[in-house]
């Protein structure tokens, strides 16, 4: 990278969870020491159990998507996000858009659900794919105390 473009991003994939607000925390902390921005992207797709036959208003997904990111944010850093940050809302699996998205990233970190989330270690969590299929190095990071 030269000295006229601008530092790729580090990209953190946000849901709300506990550890989702800790990887928030840690990008925040990297992309300071990187001097570098942050990219918050949340994502949503409608419900697996949707057949066509319940009518609802998809803009709420994407209305609780955009409410849960602005809730971490805010759960994450009393006096703002000390850096410079990018949100993005984006409709799709959340694994495959981190994917897509850290083609353009200097790093994707992302949080762990714990060890209570053995289903989702079984069907594939979106860790575990954005680990494997990442277009840039990943850190996942677990939920901890405050520091």
């Amino acid at each position: 990278m030269n000295s006229l473009t601008e530092p790729a991003p580090i990209i953190v994939g946000v849901d709300g969870s506990d550890s989702s607000i800790a990887a928030l925390r840690k990008a925040a902390e990297l992309a300071a020491s990187l001097q570098t921005r942050l990219l918050v992207i949340t994502c949503w797709t409608v419900p697996n159990f949707y057949n066509g036959t319940i009518e609802f208003d998809e803009t709420a997904f994407e209305r609780d998507a955009k409410e849960r990111q602005t809730a971490a944010i805010s759960k994450a850093f009393e006096n703002g996000c000390p850096v410079p940050a990018q949100k993005r809302i984006t409709h799709g699996r959340p694994a495959a858009e981190l994917i897509k998205a850290s083609a353009q990233a200097q790093m994707l970190v992302l949080g762990t659900r714990g060890r209570h989330e053995f289903i989702h270690m079984m069907l594939g969590s979106v860790s575990l794919e954005c680990l494997g299929h990442a277009h840039c190095p990943v850190l996942t990071v677990t939920q901890g105390p405050r520091p």
